[in-house]
């Protein structure tokens, strides 16, 4: 059996990633690297991961990184798990991949500028934030309109509903109200209701414990 190695941060964007793990059933261990003391920086984890972030998924030696690129590659490899959708339709088939790029390169960025904006200046973080607020309101509500009382894609799940719960979970951290959309606080009654991602909280929870840290999750 391959050996699977997920670094990954409780509460950080690793989670989609740890959540399509329990959601395939795949057996692996994971590796706090703790970004609040920098771990994401230090030597011995830039020697597996250069780019100094999470999530890397190490598979019997080779790292993978990036989200988007490490969803896809799973879904690849265990397409009966459901992780994206399909279809006969090459084009129809492609929007699980667009969906990806779309959580990582788009609403991803801006959960940054609302939950850390101090990443993307070196002066008064008051604008970024602002800027952010805005387009994540925009986003939010095309958002909650879509998704209704139901799924991103409707009546099945998929690891873009799990992304989309760390968006704007995060962003609320950050001060993002939620209330306006109560679509999404359904969504993500339903999203924490799924047995895959209780697994994942527990094991944050526990990995959190195990490094003495106190975190919302």
């Amino acid at each position: 059996m391959a050996e699977i190695v997920l670094f990954q941060y409780p509460g950080a964007c690793s989670r989609v990633t740890m959540s399509a793990l329990e959601e395939i059933g795949l057996d692996y261990a994971d590796r706090l690297v703790n970004l609040l003391a920098a771990g994401q920086k230090q030597p011995d984890y830039l020697q597996v991961n250069p780019k100094g972030k999470v999530p890397a998924l190490v598979l019997d030696g080779q790292v993978m990184t990036e989200n988007a690129a490490i969803l896809s590659f799973l879904d690849r490899r265990h397409g009966a798990t459901g992780l994206l959708p399909h279809d006969d339709d090459p084009v129809l088939d492609n929007q699980g991949l667009v969906d990806l790029a779309w959580c990582s390169g788009t609403i991803h960025p801006i959960v940054r500028q609302v939950r850390n904006p101090i990443r993307f200046t070196k002066g008064d973080t008051d604008g970024v934030k602002a800027d952010g607020i805005e387009k994540f309101t925009h986003e939010c509500a095309a958002m909650a309109a879509r998704i209704d009382d139901r799924w991103w894609y409707g009546d099945r799940w998929s690891i873009i509903d799990v992304y989309l719960y760390w968006a704007y979970s995060t962003a609320a951290l950050g001060g993002f109200a939620l209330e306006p959309y109560p679509a999404l606080l359904g969504h993500a009654e339903r999203v924490r209701s799924r047995p895959s991602f209780q697994r994942t909280l527990a094991r944050e929870r526990d990995a959190a414990a195990a490094a003495g840290l106190d975190l919302r999750l």
